[in-house]
């Protein structure tokens, strides 16, 4: 009888070890490194860490975050420690600086590596044009419109109104990589648009917390003491973008709105019309990269793109009150998401 349970005993744990093996799922260590958390890069990094164990359920997908607080050096920090230890099997960077210093790092070139969030990935020479790959073993895509799409909307909504001179428009930036790159494309096309006039404002970049409630006040400051000579102000990507309360703040101080804004969070406060990429666009685009290059196919043969998902926004308050009436077309573009 004693050797029948010790057999049946036998059995059983061999039959749960058979099992246990048999659901192991294999695992996949990957790394992720933020610039800063603002929304934009948190809710892209949280969308991409739900989408990509949702659309890989046999793996067990361990994610480890690192916050470079704003800056490319913490960045490159964090970097060198990561290289002490084992290769994670992905390296993702939210936004330009963490990106920066990724494509930059000699240590993980054998690492495949994932940028998402990042606005001007020629300019950062990571690859010489959209649709090229890179030699760094680096992909992802930028996540805005290209200049003269956005001033062809913007445009689009000013001779409506059919104004008899130029609206000028202060391009409120900081010189954060990404921030100033855009500007610089607004202003290359300057002066080809009959209803728009663009002059750049711009604050030194700031790191941290600090920074942007610092960032903010230069910027509040520079509007006040140029509000005569301007229409209206351009609020362009970037930390400022991020910044709590900045247009009401402007408002307050110089009666001026956001005529073009490159984050919803800004035409709910106010400004007449985004254009953006939300973040869970961004973060489900980069998942769906992520499980390829996981999946064997090789970050280096990727080419790097474009968002092909936009949302368009409006807040018809502020044409009324700036009597810049919105096209009908823009209104349907909108859809959800017309505030007021």
């Amino acid at each position: 009888m004693a050797r029948i349970i010790v057999c049946t005993l036998f059995a059983v744990v061999a039959a749960t070890l058979s099992t246990g093996l048999a659901l192991a799922k294999e695992v996949y260590n990957v790394v992720i490194v933020e610039t800063l958390p603002v929304p934009i890069v948190t809710e892209s990094r949280i969308e991409f860490e739900k989408e990509l164990v949702r659309i890989m359920p046999d793996y067990d997908i361990k994610v480890t975050t690192y916050d470079a607080e704003g800056s490319e050096l913490r960045a490159t920090e964090i970097l060198a420690e990561l290289a002490k230890q084992p290769a994670p099997d992905l390296i993702v960077s939210v936004a330009t600086l963490a990106t920066r210093a990724l494509n930059g790092s000699n240590h993980f070139l054998d690492v495949p590596k994932l940028f998402m969030a990042v606005s001007s990935p020629v300019e950062e020479g990571i690859v010489p044009a959209i649709g090229a790959s890179s030699k760094r073993n680096i992909t992802g895509e930028s996540h805005v419109l290209d200049a003269k799409v956005k001033l062809d909307m913007l445009e689009g909504v000013l001779k409506a109104s059919n104004p008899t001179t130029p609206l000028t428009i202060g391009l409120i930036h900081s010189t954060y990589p990404s921030s100033s790159s855009l500007v610089n494309q607004l202003l290359a096309l300057n002066g080809t648009y009959k209803h728009i006039n663009l002059v750049a404002i711009n604050t030194p970049y700031l790191e941290g917390d600090e920074g942007l409630v610092a960032m903010t006040g230069n910027i509040v400051e520079k509007l006040q003491q140029r509000k005569s000579e301007l229409d209206g102000y351009w609020l362009s990507s970037g930390p400022l973008a991020e910044a709590n309360g900045l247009v009401a703040k402007v408002k307050e101080r110089t009666g001026l709105f956001p005529l073009f804004a490159e984050s919803i969070s800004s035409v709910k406060e106010g400004a007449l019309i985004g254009v953006v990429s939300e973040p869970v666009s961004i973060g489900k685009s980069a998942a769906r990269k992520a499980k390829l290059i996981l999946e064997n196919s090789s970050a280096k043969d990727m080419p790097v793109g474009k968002m092909d998902t936009y949302t368009v926004a409006v807040n018809v308050s502020t044409a009324i009150k700036l009597q810049l009436p919105i096209p009908s077309n823009y209104l349907k573009l909108a859809k959800q998401h017309v505030y007021q």
